[in-house]
Order: C-alpha cells, then structure tokens, then sequence
C-alpha cells in the first residue's frame, strides 16, 4: 500500500486540535498537502528503441539523479499494466521559510505510459497554516521537477483536513485553496462538480481548451495544442480520516492516467484533422492545376501533378486511420476510467464504514467522452471518407481522361509516320523520270535541262509520295483497320 504523508510521523491524538482549542484563523487549514499526478509518454504505436530512450531521458528529467540508475531496472516487458520503477518511495524533507516541508516520489510504469505522484507537504500536522501555503507546495514541486512539463497531462490533488471550528464552510476554504494553487483561475467557470469521499468533502476543477494554431507547424509537446487543467480538493474532516485516504492512492494514479489519456488522444485527433483538412486543400489545388495543363496537355508537368496528387491522397488515407486510431484509444481508456472508478466505489463503503461518499460527478466525464469527443470523431471519419471517395472518383476520371488523351496523341502520330510510310513506300515502286518517258511519247525527259536534272528525282518522287500519303489517310479514316495492313505493305528492296 502506498503511504500517505499522513502516516509518516504518527502524532497522539492528545495533541491534535479539540473543540475546546482556540477557533483558528480563517482559511486555514491543517497539514496542508500538495500531490501531483504527471504522465508522461513512454512509446507509442510504431516507435522503436531510439524514441522509447529518448522517452525515458525526458521521464528521467523530473527525478533526482541518484534514482537515475535504479529508475528503469525493472521496466524490463514488453506490456503491463502497472509496476512500480523504485524498489523504495524516495522521500524528502526541506527547513524552508516559513514552511518547512516534506514528502517523496513514487514514479511508475502504466502499459504504455509513465506515472509520477510526487508529494510534497508541510511538515507540521498539529497547527492549522494558511491556504496560501500551496503556493509554496507548487513551487518547491515545480522546481523538482526541473520545471519540465507532463507529455500526456497532470493532476494535482489538493488536501487537508480541517480545524475543528466551523467558522468557514468547506467550500470557502476549498476557493481559497484554490485560488492559491491557480491564480487567475475562475472557481465558478471550472468547477465541475462536488460530492463525498470517506466522509470527506471533495472538489473537481477542470479547465480544458484546444489551441490548435491554424499553420501547418507540427506541435512539438501537447502544451502547443491543448490546455488542461485539473484539480481535486479533498478537504478531510480529520487526520483519521485522511490517513483512510492511502489505500486510494494506486486507485487516483490510475484514474487519472485513463482520464489524460482520453483527453490526450482527442486533441491529437483534432490536429489530425486539421491536417487532413490542409491536406485536401492541396489536392484541390493540384487537380485546379491538372485541368488548366490539360488543355494545353504539358505531358512531362501532368505526370508529376498526378503524381503529386496521387502521394497526397494516400496521405490524406493515411492520416483518416490515425484519426479513427484515436478514437479507439478513447474508447478503451473511456472503458478503463469507468472501470477504475467503480472500483474505488465498491471499496470506498469497506474503508469509509457509516461514512457517506458520493463521487458521482466524476461520471460527468464519461458523459462528455461518449456526448461530444467520440460522437466528434466518428462524424469526422464519416464525412472525410466521403471526401476521400469523392476525390479518388474524380482523380481516377481526370486520369483516364489524361491517358486517353495521350494514347490519341500517340495513335496521331503512330498514324502520321504509317501514312508517311506508305507515302515513301509506293513513291519507290514509281519509275524514274528518264524510264518514265521511254513509255511514253515524250522523245526526250521532260525539264531536261542541265541544271534541273538533280532536282527531278527527287520532286517526283515526293510527289507521288505525298499523292499516295494523301490515299492513305482518307483511307485510314474510312477504314480505320487499314492501319493493321501498313505493316503488310511489300517494301522495296
């Protein structure tokens, strides 16, 4: 069982506050305890050796170097669903001003992901501190982690427990918290539910965005594509009632794996579809370009454009299966996230006993998953697979048009040389001028000067060569199998 900061420094109950103790000052709160869940990519469909290294020296970043050695020891499979990378939780304490503090590192290996809750609290569990203390949490986390963002998303979980006065409802506190952790943030706008948890009150605060820049640039983290958000406020009514709250830790770790995963493979799917969306702007270009040099018919040109065109097609294929590969890894993760928290609700009346929970407002995600980003992507799919039918319909048109075209040029000018052939074949059956005339009553060949003599042959013979090219077409267009006779055509040895 992983332990809770809770349990660290057991503490007599005779020295916790009692109702009879002086009622504290507002938005104060006891060992006020700041957990971060952070994940991180570890390979994906179709990376090698070189990315999955590359992976871990990222993952190594957010950790100590002495655990560096030890880190991936026993990350030894090829799948599995959960192992714990330290043979040991990595514990640390601060002597910070004001707040000393303390708390560990518990990294892990989820199927295809790594874990890291990195906990950090003030070390103090007998006097209430102010909420404020969680801007020191945040940064003292912050800075162990070497500042270096989560690849696939993040969760801090915010608790304590309260002091015995009711002079602030749990909820104001829960704002002040709140507003410690996020400045700026809006309460109001990202609250997305509360409820019961061991008898505690439990808050969700969630901001999600897409920020998809509309240029073509490839994102380099998921920070450049989404924003994403997400606090829980758990607000114990005591300390026997926080230290409860260690046997759910595995349970939140995995939770919120599942949940930063959905979210993770929807904005991927949102960027996969602005590609696609760029992508079939090129091929209208290029099928713009392929009908303005059809009619001028720039062969060399068209067999690139076709070419090009056809390469983007099969990109645009391409990325249509990423999109739908998306929606099946929001699918399963969906189902394991339902899964998880119905497991945390039938432990949770074990542990809790006569203890009233209710966590149904962590359902609201399923809903959103199922309503918007799964529904989404399958319209997507539907409509882009017409798209693609479509342009593969009239590519395929344009290029049988192209290579009928071209195969007509081709017989033309197959034509032209077997009708020149023909010409120049009965021109050298055809006797000379000088045998001519002795057939005839001519006494002598005509032109017979001296200096046409030359000439004569030769205009005579392309004469009869153009005469009989002439016959030959008329006869190739009135009897287009004449053409199949050419070859049969005696030629003159």
């Amino acid at each position: 069982m992983l332990p809770t900061p809770y349990s660290l420094f057991p503490i007599p109950y005779s020295l916790l506050p009692t109702p009879y103790s002086p009622l504290p000052l507002m938005n104060e709160i006891i060992y006020p305890t700041l957990d971060l869940f952070t994940y991180d990519l570890r390979n994906a469909l179709g990376e090698g050796q070189e990315e999955l290294q590359t992976n871990r020296d990222f993952f190594k970043k957010k950790l100590p170097p002495e655990l560096h050695d030890l880190l991936f020891q026993r990350d030894t499979v090829f799948e599995d669903d959960y192992i714990e990378l330290l043979p040991k939780i990595k514990r640390f304490e601060t002597s910070s001003e004001p707040y000393p503090l303390e708390g560990y590192y518990y990294p892990v290996r989820l199927n295809d992901m790594y874990g890291l809750l990195l906990d950090c609290s003030v070390n103090n569990q007998t006097e209430a501190q102010p909420v404020e203390s969680f801007k020191q949490l945040k940064t003292e986390i912050e800075q162990r982690l070497n500042h270096q963002p989560a690849t696939i998303g993040q969760t801090w979980i915010i608790s304590g427990w309260l002091p015995q006065s009711e002079a602030n409802s749990p909820e104001n506190i829960a704002k002040d918290c709140y507003k410690a952790l996020m400045p700026g943030s809006s309460w109001e706008r990202n609250l997305e539910g509360q409820g019961q948890f061991l008898g505690a009150k439990i808050f969700e605060l969630s901001h999600y965005r897409l920020v998809i820049p509309e240029t073509a640039a490839s994102p380099t983290t998921i920070q450049n594509i989404q924003e994403n958000q997400h606090v829980i406020i758990i607000l114990y009514p005591d300390r026997a009632t926080a230290e409860k709250s260690a046997r759910f830790y595995h349970h939140w770790l995995r939770l919120f794996s599942y949940r930063h995963k959905v979210l993770w493979a929807y904005a991927q799917s949102r960027f996969l579809k602005r590609t696609i969306k760029n992508r079939y702007t090129d091929i209208e270009e290029d099928k713009q370009s392929i009908s303005e040099n059809q009619t001028n018919y720039q062969q060399e040109k068209l067999s690139d454009l076709l070419r090009r065109v056809q390469d983007s097609i099969k990109a645009y294929t391409i990325e249509l299966y990423q999109l739908e590969f998306q929606g099946g890894i929001i699918e399963i993760n969906l189902s394991n996230y339902q899964k998880r928290l119905e497991s945390i609700q039938e432990r949770l009346p074990v542990i809790a006993g006569q203890a009233e929970d209710n966590l149904s407002f962590l359902e609201k995600f399923t809903k959103l998953v199922k309503d918007k980003y799964l529904l989404q992507i399958a319209k997507d799919s539907n409509n882009l697979k017409r798209i693609l039918k479509l342009q593969e319909d009239t590519i395929n048109a344009m290029r049988s048009r192209v290579e009928v075209a071209k195969a007509e040029r081709d017989r033309n000018f197959q034509d032209a040389i077997a009708i020149l052939g023909v010409g120049w074949t009965v021109a050298s059956f055809v006797p000379s001028p000088d045998k001519l005339s002795e057939t005839l009553i001519f006494s002598k060949p005509p032109f017979s000067e001296p200096w046409l003599k030359p000439a004569i042959p030769l205009a005579y013979k392309l004469s009869v060569a153009l005469v009989a090219a002439v016959l030959a077409w008329l006869l190739i267009r009135l009897w287009p199998g004449f053409v199949k006779l050419i070859p049969l055509i005696p030629k003159k040895k």
